[in-house]
């Protein structure tokens, strides 16, 4: 593999991560997952050819800091919101409203948040007839989704991170 095809094949690796890093932010594309299949892809090709900087522990390193932080988004907005006393009503109500805020406000991550926030604040409604439980609830379980999507953002810039000091470590 050439100098130059190393750098081209690392500069589309690095862009490739920022776009997913952007995804963490924008929901319509994919976010942590792209980022470790970037580096997956990365590690294939340069095996392939003979460059080997991604070594097996660290690409395992970077597989846990992926899945922990990829599946943040599905499991801490779940717990901001039982914290803060929603019932499965109401959990099963904040899905099917981030889904159709997703599509029906396609401002990117606004749409998703307030169909989160507005299932929740529903469903606790209709299960205990209480306003002040219900804003409780969307409450909690907004700011799960918040805390999810900086934990997600700061797990992808470390995978980013580690990759780039692992590639330039290796050429240095």
């Amino acid at each position: 593999m050439t100098i130059l095809s190393q750098s081209l094949s690392f500069g589309l690796a690095v862009f490739f991560m920022l776009v997913g890093l952007v995804g963490v932010v924008i929901p319509m594309l994919p976010g942590t997952l792209l980022v470790w299949l970037t580096v997956l892809l990365y590690a294939i090709l340069e095996r392939a050819n003979g460059f080997a900087a991604i070594d097996p522990l660290t690409f395992i390193v970077i597989s846990l800091i992926a899945f922990v932080t990829g599946l943040a988004d599905l499991w801490l907005p779940l717990v901001g919101a039982k914290a803060s006393g929603s019932s499965r009503r109401a959990l099963v109500f904040g899905v099917l409203g981030a889904l159709a805020g997703t599509f029906l406000i396609p401002i990117p991550l606004l749409g998703t948040v307030i169909g989160y926030a507005a299932g929740i604040l529903l469903g606790e409604y209709h299960k205990h007839r209480d306003w002040d439980r219900a804003l409780r609830a969307g409450a909690g379980g907004v700011a799960g989704w918040g805390i999810a999507t900086v934990l997600q953002l700061g797990g992808g810039l470390l995978i980013l991170l580690l990759f780039v000091w692992q590639v330039l470590v290796y050429t240095g």
